[in-house]
């Protein structure tokens, strides 16, 4: 049964041999392409090109690389260079139209006269294919009635190509394809008999990646499809070591089956890369093509030799912020405003980070049932200094322990703020704190950072606090949003809302800038 197909191959492929060279797309531009063909090879605007997708797989059990092309359809050229061609696809096929697709004229050029050979030594045989070849309309049925037999049992596909000759008597493929049917009649009846298509070939997917890379070097994963049909897509997730979230990047799709992507700047961070790839086969379904959620495969990340400038990069940061914050509809008897700008140098062992600055808290409260009485207001005041210490316990756990002192109205006064941190301080975290002052109150708070758009930080707030004079507790809802203006420059903007009771709330407003480098 192996004669036919190599026939059929051959016959479906005629074309492309009188062909001088072969040609490709070279080039997809919104609704025009380019190909390798011009007044050169004879070709001339208004001409018809066949685009065919060529599949190339590496056999799983016997290793050999197998080679085929199917028609994708009929393009037209629009203007015909001296060595290129841009030509005019449908929409359907422009949208799967590819770089690396081979084209062919639906008329080629005759090929050029060979020297007489010498009379074969005996008649050829009567069977043997008319030079002239099979027409464009038996080509079409033949290649309907191939694929058609694909997938179908013995039984099935004998009936298939008898249909064939029925309807194609004169065809000078007659002789094999009766050969074919006997051969196929004579398979066994259980082959037959089970009445199902053939089950699919499972894709054979290859991926490629290092297994250890500098920091300043960039990440590339390369996927490649073996054997079976080709994913319509692909991508890998990704995340530094001890991040409890994974980022997503789309493979970009290259000629024969292959994908690769590479990983955003700045992603290759000790200690390792962790990532999975995952395809979409043609019918949808996600295939897992290397490591998973769970299982993620590694990627070492070490630091270059004798390259401080490496080491010392994004050490240090510079942030300076203000907010005012109202609990009664601006009335002005339970508001405060806080201003705070700090320096924070990351040592990166197991003191993680040392932050140093200085505040200064203002502020006018009294109890919520004197609020709307007109009663009397007390004036709270606090300028301090602080210091704050990150003890890194895990990559992904931190302890935060900050201690301030200044002065109020009352004298010398101190205070503690005590936090954790889950997550990766520059992605996704979630951090919870507690802290109490002094003559200002207390407050309790859970706040969830996150950098799914890249350049535009991000995180929501909940805090409980009874400031600013450490009476009625108010719940606030913030959120904030960062820019990243330059490489060194951020700006941040700050919105919340916030409230005693349902008749006693009020607008947070804040504003802040960080220099890092």
């Amino acid at each position: 049964m192996m004669r036919l197909p190599f026939l059929l191959l051959l016959l479906l492929s005629a074309p492309a041999l009188a062909a001088t060279r072969p040609a490709y797309v070279l080039r997809i531009e919104g609704a025009d392409a380019f190909v390798d063909l011009g007044r050169a090879d004879a070709t001339r605007s208004g001409e018809r090109l066949r685009v065919y997708r060529v599949v190339e797989a590496r056999h799983p059990a016997t290793g050999k690389v197998m080679r085929d092309r199917f028609l994708l359809g009929e393009v037209e050229v629009l203007e015909a260079g001296e060595t290129l061609s841009r030509i005019s696809a449908p929409e359907e096929l422009l949208s799967r139209l590819e770089v690396g697709d081979e084209v062919e004229p639906v008329n080629p050029p005759a090929p050029r006269e060979r020297p007489a050979a010498p009379a074969p030594t005996q008649a050829p045989l009567a069977s043997a294919p008319s030079t002239a070849g099979p027409s464009d309309a038996e080509r079409t049925a033949l290649r309907t009635a191939w694929n058609a037999a694909l997938k179908l049992p013995p039984a099935e596909r004998a009936k298939v190509w008898e249909d064939f000759l029925a309807a194609w008597p004169q065809t000078d493929l007659a002789g094999p394809i009766r050969s074919e049917i006997a051969l196929l009649h004579e398979a066994p009846a259980s082959a037959s008999a089970a009445g199902v298509p053939a089950a699919a070939v499972a894709p054979v997917l290859k991926v490629s990646a290092p297994t250890s890379a500098l920091t300043d070097e960039s990440l590339t994963i390369g996927l490649s499809s073996l054997a079976g049909p080709t994913p319509r897509a692909a991508m890998v997730h990704w995340r530094e070591q001890g991040s409890p979230t994974f980022r997503t990047v789309h493979m970009t799709a290259e000629p024969h089956g292959h994908f690769r992507a590479t990983l955003p700047e700045g992603a290759a961070v000790m200690p390792a890369v962790e990532y999975y790839v995952e395809a979409v086969d043609p019918e949808g379904t996600t295939l897992a093509a290397a490591g998973s959620a769970t299982r993620p495969q590694h990627i070492d990340i070490r630091r270059p030799p004798r390259d401080e400038r490496i080491v010392l990069r994004g050490r240090s940061r510079v942030r300076v912020s203000d907010e005012y914050v109202d609990f009664n509809r601006f009335k002005g008897n339970d508001v405060y405003n806080l201003f705070e700008a700090d320096f924070l140098y990351r040592v990166q062992t197991a003191l993680h980070a040392v932050r140093v600055g200085f505040g200064s808290y203002r502020g006018t409260g009294t109890r919520r049932e004197l609020l709307d009485t007109g009663g009397p207001s007390q004036l709270v005041g606090y300028t301090y200094g602080f210091t704050e210490l990150e003890l890194r316990l895990h990559p992904s756990l931190s302890m935060l322990v900050k201690g301030s002192a200044g002065v109020n109205r009352e004298g010398l006064k101190g205070g503690l703020d005590l936090g954790l941190r889950i997550g990766s301080e520059m992605g996704t975290s979630l951090l919870v704190r507690g802290a109490t002052i002094a003559g200002i109150g207390q407050r309790a708070s859970l706040a969830l950072a996150w950098d799914a758009v890249r350049g535009w930080p991000m995180s929501a707030e909940v805090v409980v606090t009874n400031e600013p004079i450490g009476e009625d507790l108010g719940v606030r809802l913030i959120y904030t949003v960062g820019r990243s203006v330059t490489p060194w420059l951020d700006v941040t903007g700050r919105v919340g809302y916030q409230l005693r009771d349902i008749n006693h709330s009020g607008l947070t407003l804040g504003v802040g800038s960080t220099f890092h480098w």
